[in-house]
């Protein structure tokens, strides 16, 4: 896991820095950076840099970093562009799993502690649970699960598609 990529994402992308944390990457998101904040934080951190910000993308480079530079609008075109560059899996690892709100690695955690911080029908009907050890949200795999895989099942083919077109 040390030489899995780690990103730090700018304030148009917490979406995409959301993703890549559910996604089991390590992923710095925080709305009030400033550009200077993110070089210095990648630089000292090791992190790839994720942005839509062309500014920010030539200081990165500029400074020796990584950077990629996402003009795509959808998710599954975007997740695509950064496997393509990155490398990353377009799947979720459960064990692997990151809390999308504060990047904490989620524990896998038994369905009796949960019982009172998830609604009924939830608990009734659903037997594995994550916790995030940092601000206590519980997930499991719900409604939005046939969604998140249709994105990443998209994202995928699109990964397919980029290759073929840049030989690689």
């Amino acid at each position: 896991m040390d030489n899995e990529p780690r990103f730090i994402v700018d304030t148009m992308l917490g979406t995409v820095a959301r993703w890549l944390r559910i996604l089991g990457y390590d992923t710095v998101y925080d709305r009030n950076y400033e550009d200077w904040q993110i070089i210095r934080r990648a630089e000292l951190e090791k992190r790839i840099i994720v942005t839509r910000d062309r500014g920010l993308h030539n200081k990165a480079i500029k400074h020796g970093l990584k950077s990629i530079i996402l003009w795509e609008d959808s998710m599954p075109d975007r997740l695509a562009h950064i496997a393509l560059v990155t490398g990353i899996k377009l799947s979720i690892d459960f064990n692997k799993t990151r809390c999308p709100e504060d990047n904490a690695l989620l524990v896998k955690t038994d369905k009796e502690k949960v019982k009172d911080k998830v609604p009924a029908g939830v608990y009734r009907v659903h037997n594995d649970f994550w916790e995030c050890p940092r601000c206590g949200k519980v997930y499991w795999i719900g409604s939005h699960w046939k969604l998140i895989e249709k994105i990443l099942m998209e994202a995928r083919d699109r990964l397919e598609v980029l290759k073929s077109k840049t030989n690689i």
